[in-house]
Order: C-alpha cells, then structure tokens, then sequence
C-alpha cells in the first residue's frame, strides 16, 4: 500500500511543478478575481506541510525558519512579492521536502504509522499514519486543484489539459 501512497505524493509534486512551470516570480504572486491562495503561496504551504510530516516521523525540521511567516496555515497571503522567495526556491524546497518524507516512509516501521499523532493534529489525525495519508494524498490535491483553477482566473490554460 505505501508504494501507492508513495506514487502519489511523487505524482502530486510532478503536476504541482507543472502546474507553474510557465510562470513568472510576479505571476505567482498575482491574486486574481479575490482569489487570495497564489501558487507561491500554496508551494510554500505544501512545504511547510511535507516539512510537519517529516517532523511527526521524528526528522528535524529542515524548513527555512524565515519562510514560517509568509506560508503560515491560516494566514492571508499577501500579494507583495517581496514577501515570498521565487519560483525556484520554492520548487526546491518542495522537493527537498517531498524527498525527506519519501525516504523516511521507505524505512519506517509499520508499528510507526499506527502511533498516536502529535498534540494540537490529533483531533483531526489520529495517528501518524492518518496525517501522513492526508498530507501525502488529500492536503496535496486539494492545493494543487486550487492553482489549476487560480490559472484559469487568471486567463491562462489549466495547465491540466482540459
């Protein structure tokens, strides 16, 4: 079952870089139509997510102290581009991060994914095996639908083919 939760999240980061491929630092920040989730925005969340992953399987959190703020879960985006770092960084550190989760899930022991998640996300995710499901599959899809549809808001193709 983890090699298909693994072709996923792989899957995920594949169409996420797609998805931006042919954007420019100043587009990935544009809020079209009220739109206020930007794909700099969303990449960098999707990071920071992988990053909380990595940590409830007992990693060190790698992720860049200074981009807490701007990728903060709940907060408002902002539109001034001067407050995120460019495509590439992101794109990197969503890979770097992707790649710190996909190795540790290759070698963890299956009694760790039925452990008991974390104060303040077991409410919602039980065990680490549930949060990793939905960060790996679900959190991932749902984030990258909405810069499929912030492309069309901003009169671009979908970038999915349709």
């Amino acid at each position: 079952m983890l090699q298909h939760l693994l072709f996923t999240y792989q899957f995920n980061l594949q169409n996420a870089k797609h998805l931006v491929e042919d954007l420019t630092d100043e587009q990935m920040v544009q809020q079209p139509g009220g739109l206020v989730n930007h794909p700099a925005w969303t990449l960098g969340h999707l990071a920071s997510a992988s990053n909380m992953l990595a940590k409830s399987f007992g990693l060190e959190s790698t992720f860049p102290a200074d981009w807490e703020k701007p990728f903060k879960t709940g907060g408002t985006p902002s539109a001034d581009g001067t407050t995120f770092p460019s495509k590439v960084e992101i794109l990197a550190e969503l890979s770097t991060q992707h790649d710190r989760v996909a190795e540790v899930i290759k070698s963890a022991e299956p009694a760790l994914f039925k452990k008991e998640s974390g104060e303040g996300l077991r409410e919602h995710f039980p065990t680490i095996g549930d949060f990793a499901v939905f960060v790996m599959s679900a959190h991932e899809g749902s984030h990258i639908g909405q810069i499929a549809a912030w492309r069309r808001a901003m009169r671009l193709d979908s970038g999915t083919g349709n």
